[in-house]
Formats: C-alpha cells, sequence, structure tokens
C-alpha cells in the first residue's frame, strides 16, 4: 500500500473526509444516521456529572431527541458550585483526585485549569481537648503508623474478612505496643478515634465498622497527586469541559438546552405492551407531566434509589438489580464554611485538628477539623460525618456558626492563645436531608460482602424482551473502581451513552445480515 493509500486508509479511519486541497470535513456520524432513521427518543434522568456527560456524548454523535429531567433548579447534581464573595465554594466535590486514568485530570490538564491544592502542602497542628497542641513528636510518629496501617492495607484487605475498622484496630494495637511500650496510650486512642473520622469521610461510611475491608480494595486510586485544585471557577468547571465550552477544534454542545429543572421523577413505566405507548418506556413526574421514550438513563444518586425503588418502578425491577441497590450503601459526609473578619490561626498553619476524649455524644465533637480553603484566605472549612452530619442538618445556620464558634475559640483560640473573631457568614452542605440526593458518595459496606452486591449488578442494563436497553443506570456507585469520584460518574455517563450508540449499530448490522440471508434464500 503506497503513502496516499495508507493516508487515506488512517484518515477515514479516524471519521474525517480529506478533499483534494487538503481541508479536512468532518465526515457525518454513522449514529446520527440511524438515530434520524429510527427517531430513538432519549431521557435522562439527572443533570448531574454523569447526566451531563452521557447527554453531551450522545448530543456530540448526533442524537438530538434528548429530554433531560432535572429535579433541582441547577445543573451539577454533588457538583455544587456557588458564588462566595469574589470567588465560589464547592459544597460537593471539590479536589481532583489524582491524575493517571483520572478522565477529570486530563480534559481540565488540556486547559491548565488545575493546580497543586494548598491543603496538600499545609502544616497541621492537632489539638486536645484540654486546648493544648498535643505532643508533636508522638503525633507524628502515631500518624505515621496509621499510615503504614493504610498503605498496607492495599495487599493484607484482599483476603481480609472483617470490617476496615477491624482492620486498624487488630494491627494499630500491635503497632502501637511495638513502636512505644506502653506511652502515649491516651494519645494514640484520641488519634485513632480522629483518624476513624477522617477515613469515614473519604470512604463516606458512618463508621469504619459498616466499611468491608475487602470491598475497599475494589476503589483504586489514580496515580498522581490527589489533591489538585481548580485555579479558579471551582468544580462546575468539569460541566463546561464535558460541554466543550472551552476553545478547541470541538464545537460547543449544548446540553443545557436539552434540560427541564424541578423535574422530579416519581414513576417509570419501562414495559408498554398496549396502546400508542407500545415499546415505549414512560417517566412521569410529580408535576403530573410525562414523557415517552425508547432508552432511559437513569443516574439518580444510590440514596435516591435506595429510597424509591420498590415504588418507582413498572414493573418491579430484576431482583438482582434491587440486590445491588440494597446492597451497596451511601453514607454523609458534609462540610462547614465559615468566613472570619480576618486571618487568626498562624500563618503556617493550614489544617487544624480536633482529637478529643468523648464524654457521651455531641454532634460538635464529631466535627474533627477545619481547613483552610483555596482562594479564600479568610475561610475555614469544617467536616463532619454520619449521624453527627445528618443532625447537624436538621439544625439552623445560627446554630451552626454559634456550635462551631464555641468549639474554634476553645480549642483553637487556646491552643494558639488568641481571641477567636465571631464568623461573618456561615455556608454549610445538606445532602442526606436533601430529597433529590439522600447522601454525599457510595462505599463497599459488609451489607455489599454479605449480599453480593456490586456495582456491576447496578450497572447493568434492563432489557425489554427484543433486546433494547430500555432502562440503564449511570451514576458514581455503579462504577467498579471509581465510585465516590467525579471521574467515575463521568465515565458512566460516557458508558450509558455509548451504550445506546453501539446498540444501533448492531441493530444495522445484524438487519443487514439478515437481508443476506433472505437473498441468499
Amino acid at each position: 500500500m503506497d503513502r496516499t493509500m495508507w493516508l487515506s486508509f488512517i484518515w477515514r479511519r479516524k471519521g474525517w473526509e480529506y478533499l483534494a486541497n487538503g481541508v479536512r470535513k468532518k465526515k457525518i456520524s454513522l449514529y446520527r444516521e440511524r438515530f434520524s432513521m429510527h427517531k430513538a427518543k432519549v431521557v435522562v434522568v439527572g443533570a448531574g456529572a454523569a447526566g451531563v456527560a452521557a447527554t453531551a456524548r450522545l448530543m456530540e454523535n448526533g442524537v438530538e431527541d434528548i429530554v433531560v429531567l432535572e429535579a433541582e433548579d441547577r445543573l451539577g447534581g454533588r457538583v455544587h458550585t456557588i458564588l462566595f464573595g469574589d470567588s465560589v465554594l464547592d459544597l460537593g466535590a471539590q479536589w481532583v483526585h489524582g491524575e493517571v486514568g483520572n478522565v477529570v485530570y486530563a480534559m481540565a490538564k488540556e486547559h491548565d485549569l488545575i493546580t497543586t491544592s494548598q491543603t496538600q502542602m499545609a502544616d497541621t497542628v492537632y489539638i486536645e481537648s484540654n486546648g493544648k497542641i498535643a505532643n508533636e513528636e508522638a503525633s507524628e510518629r502515631i500518624i505515621n503508623i496509621l499510615s503504614i496501617i493504610h498503605k498496607a492495607g492495599d495487599t493484607l484487605l484482599k483476603d481480609f474478612n472483617g470490617s476496615l475498622g477491624d482492620y486498624y484496630t487488630k494491627v494499630f494495637t500491635v503497632k502501637m505496643k511495638e513502636e512505644f511500650g506502653g506511652e502515649h496510650a491516651a494519645l494514640g486512642r484520641y488519634l485513632f478515634d480522629w483518624f476513624q473520622k477522617f477515613e469515614n469521610s473519604i470512604n463516606g461510611a458512618d463508621s469504619w465498622f459498616e466499611t468491608s475491608g475487602r470491598g475497599l480494595t475494589e476503589y483504586w486510586d489514580c496515580e498522581g497527586n490527589l489533591l489538585l485544585s481548580w485555579k479558579s471557577g471551582g468544580y462546575r468547571k468539569v460541566l463546561d469541559l464535558l460541554m466543550n465550552k472551552y476553545p478547541g477544534e470541538k464545537d460547543e454542545i449544548k446540553v443545557p438546552e436539552k434540560v427541564l429543572y424541578n423535574k422530579e421523577v416519581t414513576h417509570i413505566k419501562w414495559k408498554n405492551t398496549g396502546g400508542h405507548d407500545v415499546n415505549k418506556t414512560v417517566v412521569e413526574c410529580s408535576d403530573g407531566s410525562s414523557y415517552l421514550a425508547d432508552h432511559v438513563i437513569l443516574t439518580a444518586s444510590l440514596g435516591v434509589l435506595k429510597h424509591n425503588a420498590h415504588s418507582m418502578f413498572s414493573p418491579a425491577l430484576p431482583q438482582k438489580k434491587l440486590n445491588a441497590i440494597k446492597g451497596l450503601s451511601i453514607g454523609t459526609v458534609d462540610k462547614i464554611f465559615m468566613k472570619f473578619p480576618y486571618r487568626w490561626w498562624p500563618e503556617k498553619i493550614f489544617r487544624i485538628w480536633f482529637v478529643m476524649k468523648v464524654n457521651g455524644r455531641h454532634w460538635l465533637q464529631d466535627v474533627f477539623g477545619f481547613y483552610y480553603v483555596d482562594n479564600h484566605p479568610l475561610v475555614l472549612c469544617g467536616w463532619v460525618v454520619g449521624p453527627p452530619a445528618r443532625y447537624m442538618e436538621q439544625l439552623s445556620d445560627q446554630q451552626v456558626l454559634e456550635g462551631c464558634y464555641q468549639i474554634l475559640q476553645r480549642f483553637a483560640g487556646r491552643a494558639f492563645n488568641v481571641t477567636v473573631p465571631r464568623p461573618e457568614r456561615i455556608v454549610r452542605s445538606r445532602w442526606s436531608s436533601n430529597p433529590h440526593f439522600l447522601g454525599s458518595y457510595s462505599y463497599r459496606s459488609i451489607e455489599s460482602e454479605k449480599l453480593g452486591a456490586y456495582a456491576s449488578h447496578l450497572a447493568e442494563p434492563v432489557m425489554d424482551a427484543r433486546g433494547k436497553p430500555v432502562l440503564m443506570f449511570g451514576g458514581e456507585a455503579t462504577h467498579d473502581h471509581y465510585y465516590s469520584t467525579v471521574h467515575g460518574a463521568v465515565e458512566t455517563g460516557w458508558r450509558e451513552a455509548d451504550r445506546i450508540l453501539r446498540y444501533y449499530g448492531q441493530w444495522k448490522e445484524r438487519r443487514t445480515a439478515l437481508q443476506d440471508d433472505r437473498t441468499t434464500v
């Protein structure tokens, strides 16, 4: 094959036609022709990262008959960037976790949108319940023990029978004796309790005794920097990237034109065998509106599925799907942002962690620390997980502000010998109490292990009698390895869009084969 023929072959394989004068002309997608011919209707439920990714992928390939039903009044789902002063805050997803294999990183890097978060480069201080800074040398050694246990878990947990908490408890006790003998036992207990809260904030569990040790190994970290922040604009920029809003060769994909807001889906009838809706799925909303579809891509959170699975679908979902919804778990991780009139904490300190002795249970004792927020020099963000987070969500802003102000003044004020000023403003997340989310992100629990529930089961499409995927599931909880992340959610949106595109491609090929057979006969 000469060079001209070889280049022609490559160009056509890439989906481009080259004219004689060298001008490049984009080839019309085969999928566009097939969808135009079959007039397939697609309904996407949810305009979070997965829903936007799926819609953009379909539109990019010429699919136009799409409607996106979003229960909130905004795009983004658990990507929730809000204006705050001269900048923005992320109430949901905040950091880009890792580089290698991370589709969000790949898109953002191309336009130089991300950088290393200052929280990663920050000095940390641990404050005890007496308001004193914990012994620095001992604290560092204990945290190092916990870090070693964490890293060893990548290997040891694969064959471990029990919870993540069982694993840490077993190994930490031995390591503390080896390192200290009987010294620093109290500090060890406090840091161990703090580390559990920290781990739960990462995994999304109420307790690490609920997290499956073996199941945790299903999660894959992307190699590289795990704490990358957006230079400006917050995580909402990932939506702009998905819609090609940045200058380049690709045209902007106008996903918002397909979105209907305040559309809470209440019922999905996915097996209609009679009337004018035959072989169509009917999606009904709380406002009385309904939409017909050949394919439905459902990207609702696992929390919503758990709450509505038995009432939303008609007929009922397959038992394997219901088992996955029941077995996979979702927890609550909330953030509390407070803006102060001036910076009162030491210049080099960017993370303030509380290691408190717990007498009784109070939600404030489970606010395990505050950290500096990129691009906001006067803002601290507190973290709270599990039942205390759900309790906090029921309080007023003023109650939360007063509570956080109290613990900062009582502990950090003493530790730094300063008077902590009253915060000027507070903003917080409420992921559990919002009926459109009912949780923050998914994890693999002991229940998941007992029931044999896997993300792949949740991701399986529901097919009709003709083998057409009529009901598909996307979102972070449906990803085998990148669950709980935005890059995982994006990948699942693309996966389900590609499933539809492949179906129509295969349909045409099967039809052609049948025609050939008939011709032969």
